[in-house]
């Protein structure tokens, strides 16, 4: 039985409270909707329905390296729009990570944090493409066999499944949760990239949820508190990510800004699930909104803005029913006040005055 299939047999357990988000229905139904309703319903059944989905997502890439096959995703991320990183591992937990360009860019490459740097030609002539798959047959500068076979669709979609590590450590009854990015060697070593000029930020997806749920079944009944221990930039799969909250939000957990760290985006919606949700000043000597460490933004699809769809279409109503479930009556009116802040393509830093308004940061240290 594979790590998919265990988790969806238990995802029942996982889940326990909030399953069904109930609307006020009997409320004047006459009356001009100037809210988006929680009345979605997120249930186990829908969850694995989307994990299947993602499933077939991590298994869409093989590679094998001086003799050694890997088969999953375990993370991913987009380096430019014609570059990307994948962090594959091996049946025995072995992992490398592979710096894949788009043909014609670069050299592809196989990087192990302490251990090689091995870059092979991966251009167009080497590239087989048949309706599906591209196959890749060469040998590394090292002169190691490489083959690589990956799906051409869901290739262009693996960096949805995120970036970021949670690392677990327990004292007594208290595990505590802290997020880093996956790719921090690789673009340390390899890219010379340290975020020193410019922040790193890693990404959310099914990998999130996954390592997460793995921790709750691991300690059930542990106070637990999660930190954003790095830059989060955001959730490149929101299906998912409003369940990581919910999963966050039901097992009561404490969440935490710290000062290396901040939330962007989706990453914001899960610092949200938490109670108390704490910050953790950057610079104490600075306004919040100055220390960047809290942003959010509307969302768009296409070429609409979230704004352009009625609040009756159900990513509103799965938004809404998210956010009152997490924080409680003030939830939807903070979503709304999300829509409103900044474009999809720009940000808002949340001020002490909006997080006061709608009772969004608990504490600020």
């Amino acid at each position: 039985m594979n790590h998919y299939q265990k988790i969806l047999l238990a995802l029942p357990l996982i889940l326990l409270a909030g399953c069904n988000s109930s609307s006020n229905s009997g409320k004047a139904a006459n009356k001009v909707q100037m809210k988006p309703k929680a009345d979605y319903v997120f249930s186990s059944a829908k969850l694995g329905e989307l994990y299947q989905e993602r499933q077939d997502l991590q298994e869409s890439m093989k590679l094998t390296y001086d003799g050694v096959l890997y088969e999953n995703i375990q993370f991913a991320e987009d380096i430019s729009d014609k570059q990307k990183v994948v962090r594959l591992a091996s049946r025995l937990g072995q992992s490398v990570d592979l710096y894949l360009p788009d043909a014609g860019v670069d050299d592809c490459a196989i990087y192990s944090e302490g251990n090689f740097y091995d870059s092979f030609d991966c251009g167009t002539a080497l590239r087989s493409v048949s309706n599906e798959t591209t196959l890749i047959q060469t040998s590394a500068t090292s002169k190691k066999a490489v083959e690589l076979e990956y799906h051409n669709e869901m290739s262009q979609y693996v960096t949805s499944l995120g970036s970021t590590i949670l690392s677990k450590t327990k004292n007594g009854n208290k595990v505590t949760i802290i997020t880093s990015f996956a790719f921090n060697a690789f673009y340390r070593d390899v890219l010379q990239n340290t975020g020193a000029v410019e922040r790193i930020t890693s990404t959310l997806g099914v990998t999130t949820y996954s390592q997460l749920f793995d921790i709750v079944k691991l300690y059930p009944g542990s106070e637990m508190i999660l930190k954003f221990n790095n830059h989060i930039g955001g959730s490149a799969d929101d299906d998912i990510n409003m369940y990581t909250g919910r999963m966050i939000n039901s097992n009561n957990m404490t969440t935490i800004v710290t000062p290396t760290g901040s939330v962007f985006s989706g990453g914001t919606d899960l610092f949200a699930a938490g109670n108390p949700r704490v910050l953790q000043r950057a610079d104490t000597t600075k306004a919040i909104e100055l220390n960047k460490q809290v942003g959010v933004h509307s969302w768009a699809e296409d070429d609409k803005t979230a704004k352009d769809f009625p609040y009756t279409d159900e990513s509103h109503r799965k938004q809404a029913t998210y956010f009152k479930k997490v924080m409680g009556d003030k939830g939807i009116d903070f979503y709304i006040f999300t829509l409103d802040s900044a474009p999809a393509s720009g940000e808002h830093w949340v001020t002490k005055a909006d997080s006061d308004k709608y009772g969004f940061i608990t504490r600020i240290e």
